[in-house]
């Protein structure tokens, strides 16, 4: 997750973090760091899925006008399509904050995988929205040797990083977990079909 901070240096650091690792992943950027840092979206390599936050990073459920929510997502999307020359089709809500009006706004949007849950993820397919069970984790609420402690599990783990965080710290837990043969994946990866098209 991006949003704050000195973007530009931390999405460099961890796209070569990531391609050093040969590590796939998925990385949520909101709209006004992809306008104001572009390269925060082009930096990443193909093995990187690119998905949206909305473009201000607010609570879309503090919002009254659905119309104004829309926009927030709309635009998000855009910025981010924009700075990549991509079409990115996922999203994570800010804070995890969804409400009724959110599978109508991502489809609007045409988004078709939502990350916002902490036990699932949903992916909009023909107009339905398929529900998958995941386990996410916030990382500096749980280390990496938790996350080894994870790996019977059948479902996919979601282990979350904001730039909040250091490149080092992420290397270093990425570095740990990789140590048990784990098999990283991209949002396109659990989807079963490409969410981020590169020009």
């Amino acid at each position: 997750m991006v949003d704050i901070g000195n973007p530009s240096e931390w999405c460099l650091n961890l796209s070569r973090i990531l391609e050093e690792h040969n590590i796939k992943a998925t990385v949520f950027i909101t709209g006004v760091v992809a306008d104001l840092h572009p390269e925060c979206v082009f930096l990443f390599n193909s093995n990187i899925d690119i998905g949206s936050q909305t473009y201000d990073y607010v609570d879309l459920t503090t919002i009254a006008d659905y119309t104004i929510q829309l926009e927030e997502v709309t635009r998000g999307k855009q910025a981010v399509d924009r700075a990549g020359n991509l079409s990115s089709r996922l999203f994570r809500a800010p804070f995890r904050s969804t409400d009724q009006n959110i599978y109508s706004l991502l489809s609007r949007a045409n988004i078709a995988a939502d990350f916002s849950y902490e036990h699932q993820y949903n992916i909009f397919l023909n107009d339905k929205v398929i529900k998958f069970n995941a386990a996410t984790y916030d990382a500096p609420a749980f280390s990496a040797a938790n996350v080894t402690s994870l790996l019977t599990t059948t479902e996919p783990v979601i282990y979350e990083f904001s730039n909040a965080l250091s490149t080092e710290y992420i290397e270093s837990c990425i570095s740990r977990v990789a140590l048990n043969s784990v098999r990283f994946v991209s949002g396109s990866d659990l989807a079963a079909f490409n969410l981020t098209e590169r020009a």
